[in-house]
């Protein structure tokens, strides 16, 4: 069977930031306790071998998800009834929840079996049957026999990779969807970096997915054929461009890449503006005592109950706040509790609260009032309620990005266009953003320090047409350090971002100009 090869010698990617080198300011508040987001937990395994396996032969060794093989095997006990194992793994991203942020640590593997089904031993220990290969990260998977709790043989089958683009042609702006299946772990196999007529355009990641990945990006230039690459190195950012000479050669056709081809076949326009969001249950739905960011210990005082019309909206939008058994015919105050600061001086950040209105209670202690979201940082808030200053109740409250302007959207070639988005976080999740123009790679965007506001100016180029930005989430920093493409357009994080299991909803802006003479 196959082995796992020797870690890959690779470049290192140097990251100028909003932050200064590798030091991270401390926040000036004192910092909570940190929470580890839960992994899945594996499946316990069976008890240590205490006799020697017996050979599992597999027919075909190899192949995709859904691949059809015969496991056989001989030497065992006659008449069994035996539970056939399959060996894999959950792959997850391991973070440390704060008050004051979030940190990105790691990628996470846990180990675990499954069950196949079941087979039983000939009256001369023989065994044969046939099961379908599962949906998996790519790679040799071991199968196990287990008769009475304990291993008996062991054999293996391989994960291949499939890799397919639709459609083949279309106008400017067309969607391309790349699909990858058998995506594998670190160092190489867990992500694809793509590249769009030889720039780099991002990385595809397949980590919590089951090494199954879905991205989209759109066709750009002139009429005529243009040319799509993935190849490995995406946890470097750009694309490992001799793969063929590497330790993963294996891996990758003789020329180091799979290689597409896409017509463009008209320029019909630059196509309006559009954000992209995650599917529904994507995005994890936390509890309202869950670890997130600026939550407190206590969320209702005994007696009290509060609600939102709105868990989730942009800046400005208008939550409807609905309480009950608060103190009768007296003042409530609300605050919103944000984070103030930077990455960059010594001083850090801080929590802070931000009124957003004070409105008086009826005679039954009950209240009913409008508050408008602040003009300030996305990410996960308090809505906090206070009476005669002591904190009475509080909800979590998510701020989701949204797109200002893009002005001018026709432009000469070398002016520049501005581009304006909101809601932008503060920790290592959401703070960044990182943007492509005509899927070549121009670099990454900080909102922290300007309170949630990012305003770029692009300066347009090339010949005239419609030309496009895109916009995508991204991870600022981190210290998986060479195992993830940190600040670069994560191109499928619409399905496996870090921070889709914290509850962080990320779009993705999908934007586009016209270039005049």
């Amino acid at each position: 069977m196959l082995g796992l090869l020797g870690a890959m010698v690779g470049l290192a990617w140097l990251a100028a930031a909003c932050t200064s080198g590798d030091q991270k300011p401390l926040p000036t508040t004192a910092p909570s306790q940190p929470v580890t987001a839960p992994a899945p937990q594996p499946t316990q395994a069976p008890a240590a071998t205490k006799v020697a396996l017996k050979l599992l032969k597999t027919q075909p060794e190899k192949g995709l998800g859904g691949t059809k093989f015969t496991i056989a095997s001989e030497g065992l006990s006659p008449n069994k009834t035996a539970d056939v194992l399959w060996a894999t793994y959950d792959g997850s991203f391991d973070t440390k929840v704060m008050a004051e942020t979030v940190e990105f640590v790691a990628q996470r593997f846990d180990d675990k079996r499954v069950s196949l089904g079941k087979a039983t031993t000939d009256a001369q220990g023989r065994l044969t049957t046939d099961f379908t290969a599962p949906q998996d990260y790519g790679g040799v998977h071991d199968i196990f026999v287990v008769v009475d709790g304990q291993d008996v043989a062991r054999g293996g089958f391989q994960i291949d990779r499939s890799i397919t683009v639709t459609p083949k042609e279309g106008p400017v702006g067309t969607p391309i969807t790349i699909s990858v299946t058998g995506m594998g772990k670190p160092p190489v196999e867990h992500l694809f970096s793509v590249r769009y007529d030889n720039q780099y355009s991002g990385s595809i990641s397949g980590l919590t997915t089951r090494g199954t990945a879905t991205a989209v990006i759109r066709a750009a230039g002139a009429p005529g054929i243009h040319t799509i690459e993935l190849s490995g190195g995406g946890n470097h950012g750009a694309g490992y461009l001799n793969n063929q000479q590497s330790p993963y050669a294996r891996l990758f056709p003789k020329d180091g890449a799979f290689r597409f081809a896409f017509t463009v076949t008209k320029d019909g326009g630059a196509p309006a503006a559009t954000m992209e969001w995650p599917e529904a249950g994507r995005v994890a739905q936390l509890a309202n005592n869950a670890p997130r960011t600026t939550a407190g210990q206590s969320l209702l005082r005994q007696g009290v109950s509060l609600s939102l019309s709105a868990s989730r909206a942009p800046i400005l939008s208008l939550v409807t706040v609905t309480a009950a058994g608060l103190s009768p015919g007296t003042d409530v105050q609300t605050d919103f509790v944000t984070a103030k600061g930077n990455r960059v001086t010594t001083s850090g950040w801080e929590l802070v609260n931000t009124s957003v209105g004070t409105a008086k209670t009826d005679a039954n202690g009950s209240l009913r009032a409008d508050i408008k979201v602040p003009d300030g940082l996305g990410g996960w808030h308090m809505v906090v309620l206070s009476q005669e200053g002591t904190q009475v109740a509080a909800l979590p409250f998510y701020v989701e990005q949204s797109l200002v302007a893009v002005t001018p959207k026709r432009v000469k070639a070398g002016e520049q266009v501005t581009v304006q988005l909101k809601g932008i976080g503060w920790t290592e999740l959401d703070n960044t953003v990182a943007v492509i123009y005509d899927n070549a790679y121009m670099g990454y965007a900080c909102g922290f320090n300007s309170n949630g506001d990012i305003t770029l100016y692009v300066t347009v180029t090339g010949t005239p047409g419609t030309h496009l930005i895109d916009i995508y989430p991204t991870t600022f920093q981190g210290k998986a350090t060479g195992r993830w493409p940190f600040q670069m357009p994560q191109l499928n994080a619409l399905e496996d971002h870090p921070g889709l299991g914290l509850g962080y909803n990320l779009p993705i802006f999908r934007l586009a100009v016209e270039v005049v003479e």
